[in-house]
């Protein structure tokens, strides 16, 4: 069946289509200011559908705003674990039968997500810094998964196939079936959209799921589960520990029972899971996404506007902290001098603030470990390179004590030099002077990663050398809204190649879901029953 046109959530951009913008902020304002009154509650494990209270705990406070108490959650450990993989299996051969059912539970989540909207951006805001078009742009995305996967395994019938009778008394059947129990191990930066997506297409794939978010983020977690429950999920399919990735991450990982993982973060940790997974033995898959050093190339036939406006919002947009973010440029000689100074002034134009505030373009960063991180690589680019603009923490009067720090711009640090080479997850971004087009997509190549990048010509025969021989998943040309970030579901599947991803299946495409499922085929010989059944 050939899919029809799907409709993406795109909040933002409707209203302001219909004229009705201002009923966004609105709505947005009024549920910061109803979730600032509930914050610093206390929140247990969730197995079996039962919430389990335990005796340590652990506080996450804003990014944004230290005295913003988020939430004191449980924390979990391999005995929380052990529990939660043994409701998940419990609860996975009911699960597993009825794929019209999952349907309907997820298009009911949907618009349950759909209704709770500006809530759940709130939430985003507090936890994890994002200003308020961020994080309603992830509330969307996460719907998008909800009723796109949905979509997918209905028009696929559950992945249940009759391949007829090869030879006369023989039927035959084919389909997809679920491995059993998930993990899924979910990042800060899109806190909703990707737990939303790795989970759902575990769930609707018939697996039961061990949710771990990260530990900066577990609120929103919360809520998710919450969401799912008042949808209608059966007890033990999808369970709630929180917790360090030593503490639960790792457990669960090498768990028995647990016969896959959909994880989100580091090349390091991720290609860890899969270390682990052939160790022990296992034969279920890792679908991992696991970031990317993107680069973009602003060719001599580009237009200098669309690539000053573009490398600005994919380097900056929510801090950097995007696998996707652009992260190296390669100019060309004729245009490299006045790019550097446009980008230079534009980036210092931008708005350094508190990610609940209207005018905000830069949010907070997420803790400790990467306010360090920024330091190391800002003092590193003083000394190997030039910086032209950033490069220091903010602290100013009408800033409450948070995580606050400039968009960095460096020039003059070699293409082999690691600052250019290993992703940060922070707003820094190099630009290098390149001879021609085909030095800057030797060296646009010349990486590990291959998840997103982007182009800047006007010149079609430029364009199709560019899409035939760059080495990435996702590639987009004369983006100006952002040069790498912002992929839509189903239009723009996210993924990458060689060390940005495992399986070279892209969230949110339609090649996403059948990586949670293994391939039986049924043979019958006589009329003793039905294979497709």
């Amino acid at each position: 069946m050939e899919p029809a046109p799907f409709e993406n959530e795109l909040t933002f951009q409707t209203h302001r289509a219909e004229g009705a913008e201002e009923s966004v902020h609105d709505r947005y304002e009024s549920a910061v200011e109803s979730l600032l009154y509930d914050l610093g509650d206390s929140h247990p494990l969730r197995i079996g559908g039962e919430a389990v209270e335990r005796e340590k705990t652990f506080t996450v406070t804003s990014p944004g705003d230290h005295d913003e108490l988020v939430g004191e959650f449980a924390a979990g450990d391999a005995d929380a674990v052990e529990s939660a993989v043994d409701a998940a299996s419990a609860a996975f051969d009911d699960w597993r039968g009825d794929w019209e059912r999952r349907v309907e539970i997820f298009r009911s989540a949907a618009g349950i997500m759909r209704d709770r909207k500006y809530d759940l951006a709130a939430t985003m805001t507090v936890e994890n810094g994002k200003n308020r078009t961020e994080a309603l742009a992830d509330v969307d995305e996460a719907i998008d998964f909800l009723r796109f996967y949905s979509r997918e395994l209905e028009r696929n019938e559950g992945y249940v196939y009759d391949t007829g009778e090869p030879t006369p008394d023989q039927h035959t059947g084919n389909r997809l079936v679920p491995y059993g129990v998930f993990a899924v191990v979910s990042p800060f930066n899109f806190p909703l959209a990707i737990l939303t997506g790795m989970t759902s297409g575990a769930l609707l794939a018939g697996n039961t799921v061990v949710v771990k978010p990260a530990s900066t983020t577990p609120l929103i977690a919360h809520q998710f589960v919450d969401i799912l429950e008042e949808a209608g999920i059966p007890d033990g399919v999808v369970n709630l520990v929180t917790g360090g990735g030593r503490d639960v991450g790792q457990p669960l990982v090498e768990h028995e029972d647990v016969a896959g993982v959909a994880f989100t973060g580091s090349r390091a940790v991720g290609l860890g899971i899969q270390e682990t997974f052939f160790e022990l033995g296992k034969r279920g898959p890792v679908i991992a996404e696991l970031g990317g050093k993107n680069p973009v190339i602003v060719s001599e036939n580009a237009d200098l506007e669309k690539a000053v406006s573009g490398v600005l919002w994919g380097a900056f947009s929510f801090s950097g902290q995007k696998c996707s973010a652009t992260s190296r440029v390669y100019v060309d000689a004729s245009l490299y001098d006045r790019f550097v100074t446009a980008l230079v002034e534009a980036t210092e134009d931008l708005e350094i603030g508190r990610p609940r505030d209207r005018e905000t373009d830069v949010s907070p960063i997420i803790d400790d470990g990467a306010l360090e991180r920024y330091r190391e690589i800002t003092d590193q680019a003083r000394s190997v390179g030039t910086v032209r603009t950033g490069g220091t923490e903010v602290e100013r009067e009408d800033l409450p004590d948070g995580r606050y720090v400039e968009p960095t711009v460096v020039t003059d640090v070699p293409h082999e030099h690691e600052l250019a080479r290993e992703e940060h997850f922070l707003p820094f971004v190099t630009v290098h002077e390149v001879s021609d087009f085909e030095e800057a997509l030797e060296k646009s190549n010349d990486s590990d990663y291959g998840l997103c990048a982007g182009l800047f010509s006007e010149d079609g025969s430029e364009v199709e050398d560019w899409f035939d021989g760059i080495e990435a998943g996702m590639c987009y040309v004369n983006r100006s809204q952002s040069a790498t970030t912002g992929a839509l579901v189903q239009a723009q599947p996210f993924g990458g190649w060689k060390f940005s991803g495992t399986t070279g299946k892209f969230a949110g495409g339609y090649w996403y879901l059948p990586q949670f499922m293994r391939e039986q085929t049924r043979t019958v010989v006589g009329d003793v029953g039905d294979p497709t059944a």
